[in-house]
């Protein structure tokens, strides 16, 4: 949308055929999910920006505010998603460069889609796309590549101690934290790891030697057995990753032989 300056009393009116679509393209937007104020019971936070990049940005792209830029009037310059740590919000109309229009903050927001899972979050690579999977804003609904997802939710409880495991997914990695290791007793520090996603159990992978000593502790995706403790999960499915942590601080390693009865 284009921005049009204030008029004052005593112009002549002219009709603006742009000024009027930007109007209806304003409250037919407004006619699937009504802006409210923010109450207890919920509601929508929206904000003006403008295209401050030198391209097209489509409507359901996650877009970050730019520092670079000025306001203009109350619009913020956004750009399309370069930071996922910083504030980012999801447009709701096509903007041209320098057009202006509104970006949802919190509440119900339509994206684009893919993969499978509960969850869903936009990367830098392709922020007009969302990635489902196990982290990001809930999706309330989804069919044919379409969606909603609710922004600003309290998504979801995240474990973040020992042998936590979560998925990267600007860098397509698996990352399991440091933790601890206790074998026959003996404790051990387990190094941090990543790892390739792929389906199947996360464990702590250790082997007792002929000499009583074990192998220095790793993380590994592996099958649970006596020698490989499991810690979490790891779930591919497509473009979607699934990750759980079981909120195990130390792994246990019990191994027991027949003792021999001759001196």
């Amino acid at each position: 949308m284009a921005f049009f300056p204030d008029v004052s009393p005593g112009d002549r009116f002219k009709p603006n055929a742009l000024l009027s679509n930007n109007v209806r393209h304003i409250v037919n937007a407004l006619n699937g999910f009504s802006s409210k104020p923010v109450l207890a019971s919920g509601g929508m936070i929206r904000i003006q920006v403008y295209n401050n990049s030198g391209s097209t940005l489509t409507a359901g792209t996650a877009v970050n505010f730019s520092e670079s830029g000025s306001l203009c009037g109350e619009a913020v310059p956004a750009i399309k998603l370069k930071d996922t740590e910083k504030p980012w919000g999801v447009l709701v109309n096509q903007l041209k460069a320098k057009a202006i229009g509104s970006c949802i903050l919190c509440g119900p927001a339509q994206v684009s889609l893919s993969g499978s899972g509960d969850f869903a979050a936009p990367t830098t690579s392709n922020p007009s796309v969302f990635t489902r999977g196990a982290t990001g804003a809930p999706v309330i609904f989804a069919s044919d590549g379409k969606g909603v997802i609710l922004l600003g939710a309290i998504a979801q409880d995240v474990y973040d101690g020992p042998f936590a495991v979560s998925y990267d997914t600007e860098k397509k990695q698996l990352k399991v934290k440091a933790g601890y290791a206790n074998m026959n007793g003996e404790w051990k520090d387990v190094p941090e790891k990543t790892l390739s996603p792929s389906s199947g159990t996360v464990c702590v992978c250790s082997t007792l030697g002929d000499d009583g000593k074990w192998t220095a502790p790793e993380i590994k995706v592996a099958t649970p057995g006596q020698y490989a403790y499991p810690i979490g999960s790891c779930k591919v499915s497509g473009e979607s990753v699934t990750v759980c942590s079981y909120r195990v601080p130390v792994a246990i390693f019990l191994v027991a032989d027949v003792c021999s009865t001759t001196n």
